[in-house]
């Protein structure tokens, strides 16, 4: 009976053993992990010319720039749509219409060379509100909707001078160019 109960013992611690190795080996199996990450871009915009001169302009007068400013989406990998406005300078009052007595007109339109633009205060005049790009709005043949990241345009200004004015030092306007997503 010893023996039969000592077989028996021996057969369980078998069995057991057996069942150990099994879960072992079940742990060893491959399983997986999602990782989830959102990537946040950021909206940057670099305009390479820091000033535009534009020289004397008679009273009354207008002068279209002989160069562009370069616009470039230098964001972190997102298109951008561009606003634009301006601040006026002291004395000066901007329009998007016309041209008056301490009243200018600044025009802006997104083109590749400046050659053939049918200037238009309805779609290029800028105003101290921002003013977001459209398919009309400060386009020539680009625009600033939607531009491609590392993307340049070219920027080109037509000045209205104010018909009679009491400031005769040279003026600054600042313009703005604002990029959101899209």
């Amino acid at each position: 009976m010893r023996n039969n109960s000592l077989r028996l013992a021996m057969v369980l611690l078998v069995v057991m053993l057996s069942c150990s190795a099994v879960a072992e080996a079940e742990a060893t199996q491959s399983d997986t992990v999602a990782v989830k990450v959102t990537v946040t871009s950021t909206l940057s915009v670099n305009i390479t010319e820091d000033t535009l001169a534009l020289g004397s302009v008679a009273a009354g007068s207008t002068k279209v720039s002989t160069a562009a400013v370069t616009v470039t989406n230098n964001s972190s990998g997102i298109n951008e749509t561009y606003s634009l406005s301006l601040a006026n300078p002291s004395g000066w009052t901007a329009s998007q219409a016309a041209a008056g007595a301490e009243t200018y007109v600044l025009d802006a339109v997104f083109d590749a060379d400046g050659t053939g633009i049918t200037w238009s205060e309805a779609n290029y005049a800028l105003s101290t509100t921002a003013v977001a790009s459209s398919a009309t709005k400060f386009a020539g043949d680009q625009t600033g909707v939607s531009v491609p990241y590392n993307a340049a345009r070219k920027l080109w200004f037509q000045f209205k001078a104010p018909t009679a004015t009491t400031v005769s030092t040279e003026q600054s306007i600042v313009v703005m160019v604002t990029a959101q997503a899209g």
